[in-house]
């Protein structure tokens, strides 16, 4: 709840803060200009209304215990204007190599003029939120509203008020796509920004699809990004979803994934949290049929004062589901990581299997890492288990390198890279695995330099 103080007449005046009046002053503001029929402006204002009761989330709050988002976000930037096209069209790609359909949200808007939108396989649809928005599309809406592990979240509150656009893919059942589709989010500006994205990938009964997003941005700045993306996958569909998070490392950002699989369906995702000063990346996923795989995993960089988040909810919530989830952090200077993940598995969610590991490396006295992995465990035909590491690189390994005369600062980089290999070694796109080592090479050797 909103901070509040009593004088002696008995008159309570509720505190907010400079980010929390600015958002409270937007949203009226703005409300008209944004898209949407009737439905998703109703949607819009219970959205807001729980941020207006609640506020931005804060240490008290015990999801939000070790990001206190309150005392971090000081002031909210201005709503990003209208894109230069050529600087974005000059951005050069995040993966190279990867062969991917590009579609390209600048500014927290579709840009078809800079997207490639030809071609697509029969069966499958891409289009932009507003435009579904607009039109109250039957299937989007249903995707807007939160599953139930996400439903109190206040960050994806206030995306779902302030939402600009996004990309709405649609698969086809038995639809096999030839390309990965990357949607890259881009901010354009020298100036620090704002925005508020939505993206729907709606995954038939068994289709397949790799997604791959990416944050990024024309100009150093201190940008705020607010990215939700909802995936649903139908029966024995396949899906691999990669974010890459490359923020300037003076931007904020926040993402947010939801997944709801059906029967005998696979999905894997991995979250390389590589840019901004403050970054949370949420999982919030549901097994809604039997016999189903998901394997969530993530590498995190982290040097000077950064401060990144992961935090996972999985909900078992069919019998015989298998999941996997893997986190490796590498923290630097005075640099922050947090994890907390979950795994909640009902009692009518037997023959369940689900393993949790989050590991971290500190590299330095001032660096810090929090885990809390948990299990929620009322089947009693299970197995289930979580564990956590945190420590510095293994003096072993480091002099028995030495003692063959590798240098010391390539002994550590050696041994860091293959301590991440664990976890990017399951990304199944070759040029996605080939750009992550390339990235960890270049900020080992900047650290190094």
């Amino acid at each position: 709840m909103s901070r509040a103080m009593t004088d002696t007449m008995g008159t309570t005046t509720v505190l907010r803060t400079p980010a929390e009046e600015a958002l409270l002053k937007r949203y009226p503001a703005e409300k008209a200009s944004l898209p949407g029929a009737p439905a998703v402006a109703d949607l819009r204002d219970g959205a807001f209304a729980a941020f207006e009761k609640a506020g931005l989330p804060h240490r008290r709050v015990e999801a939000w215990k070790y990001t206190d988002l309150r005392a971090n976000l000081r002031t909210i930037a201005a709503p990003a204007g209208p894109p230069d096209h050529e600087r974005v069209r000059a951005l050069p790609p995040a993966v190279p190599g990867d062969g991917a359909r590009r579609l390209v949200v600048a500014n927290g808007r579709l840009v078809p003029e800079l997207s490639d939108l030809g071609g697509l396989e029969e069966g499958v649809t891409i289009g932009s939120l507003a435009e579904a928005l607009t039109h109250a599309d039957a299937e989007v809406l249903a995707a807007l509203r939160p599953i139930p592990e996400a439903a109190d979240n206040i960050a994806l509150s206030v995306n779902t008020a302030f939402m600009t656009d996004g990309v709405v893919v649609r698969v086809a059942d038995d639809v096999a796509l030839a390309r990965p589709i990357e949607i890259t989010h881009v901010i354009d500006g020298e100036t620090a920004a704002a925005t508020a994205v939505r993206n729907v990938f709606l995954i038939g009964n068994g289709a397949s699809a790799t997604l791959i997003e990416t944050t990024e941005a024309t100009y150093a700045a201190a940008h705020q990004t607010n990215i939700v993306s909802v995936v649903t996958l139908g029966d024995e569909a396949q899906v691999d979803h990669i974010r890459l998070q490359l923020d300037p490392l003076e931007a904020v950002s926040l993402t947010t994934l939801t997944v709801e699989i059906g029967a005998k369906a696979r999905f894997e995702t991995f979250n390389a949290a590589l840019g901004a000063a403050l970054a949370r990346a949420q999982v919030y996923a549901r097994f809604n049929g039997a016999g189903s795989t998901g394997a969530f995993r993530g590498a995190t960089l982290l040097s000077g004062r950064r401060h990144a988040d992961t935090t996972l909810v999985v909900t078992h919530d069919a019998e015989g589901c298998e999941s996997r989830e893997l986190y490796k952090a590498v923290i630097d200077d005075e640099a922050k990581s947090v994890f907390q993940g979950r795994i909640n598995v009902p009692a009518h969610a037997q023959k369940t299997d689900a393993r949790m590991m989050t590991a971290s490396l500190l590299l330095s006295e001032g660096a810090e890492a929090y885990a809390k992995p948990e299990l929620e465990i009322f089947a009693d035909d299970v197995q289930c288990g979580h564990g956590a590491t945190c420590g510095a690189l293994d003096d072993d390994l480091l002099f028995y390198m030495l003692a063959r005369g590798i240098p010391k600062s390539e002994a550590e980089k050696l041994l860091i890279i293959a301590y991440l290999g664990e976890a990017i070694d399951e990304v199944h796109n070759e040029a996605v695995r080939d750009m992550l080592i390339h990235r960890i090479e270049d900020w080992l050797e900047k650290r190094v330099g």
